[in-house]
């Protein structure tokens, strides 16, 4: 269980503030490393090439393209846009399957988006690090593998390493099972709001149905060179597998977040 800054709307508008209203020399050094960082990137080139020819670029107008929504939705999306990011003779591969993207490098275009423009601002939500499997009916054959990523107000967001077989199962329930790990005994020191195990008790097994989870998967299933997928499951989708009942388990998660979120915004309020 963890929470990030950008993750909320009070802390990233606390972060922010950090930088822009009156920063001190910590922060004043870290701004200045990061626009450095990203500027860097223009000594990068990059080649991209469609059926209308070859364009020479550097690998910060590509980051730049992709955090543009319309391009985003226009260039990362089509198979016969290609790109190499060695030489002008290749070896090219399709701008879509992501494999110059690096996770850091975008974290750091995010972060300096955060601080000096507007970027869409996220409903407060935790971050999970819970290992599942995701079956169709109760039959391990197929099963697929992942985990459960994030929790928001709403619903559960999963990531899963594959989505398989799962567009055929919209006849079936989907049943999403966690699997076991060893957690350490909590500490006395730490909110009680973040004990993993509390948090192991409360997010129950759950179920979903097979039309419903065809539903929030099918805008993925064109993407097979993505390597992991992100479903967003609405609670109001779940049915949780629990002998106190749906309700009662839903009841009981819905209070452990819910503390959670007051916790960390009193220690925002607080800074």
């Amino acid at each position: 269980i963890g929470f990030h800054w950008a993750n909320d709307r009070n802390s990233s508008s606390f972060v922010k503030e950090l930088f822009t209203d009156n920063p001190r020399e910590e922060e004043a050094q870290r701004l200045v490393q990061l626009e450095l960082d990203l500027i860097s990137l223009k000594e990068i080139p990059i080649w991209l090439m469609s059926r209308r020819g070859k364009v020479k670029s550097d690998l910060f107008n590509l980051y730049q393209c992709y955090l543009d929504p319309r391009l985003k939705n226009q260039w990362f999306a089509l198979d016969d846009i290609l790109v190499s990011t060695t030489q002008e003779t290749g070896p090219f591969s399709s701008i879509k399957n992501m494999r110059w993207f690096d996770a850091n490098t975008y974290a750091k275009f995010i972060y300096l988006k955060l601080i000096n423009s507007w970027a869409p601002q996220r409903e407060f939500r935790l971050s999970l690090n819970i290992p599942i499997e995701v079956r169709g009916g109760n039959s391990p054959l197929g099963s697929i593998y992942g985990k459960l990523h994030q929790i928001t107000g709403h619903g559960i967001v999963l990531n899963l390493e594959k989505l398989g077989q799962s567009i055929e199962w919209y006849d079936k329930e989907i049943m999403i099972l966690k699997k076991g790990r060893p957690l350490n005994r909590d500490k006395l020191n730490i909110e009680r709001c973040f004990h993993p195990l509390e948090w192991m008790d409360t997010l129950k097994n759950f179920s979903v149905c097979g039309s419903d989870f065809r539903k929030l998967i099918h805008s993925q299933i064109e993407s097979p060179s993505c390597d992991h997928f992100f479903v967003f499951i609405p609670f109001s989708m779940m049915r949780f597998l629990s002998v106190k009942g749906h309700t009662r388990a839903m009841e009981n998660l819905k209070g452990v977040f819910d503390e959670a979120e007051d916790t960390i915004q009193k220690y925002i309020r607080a800074a």
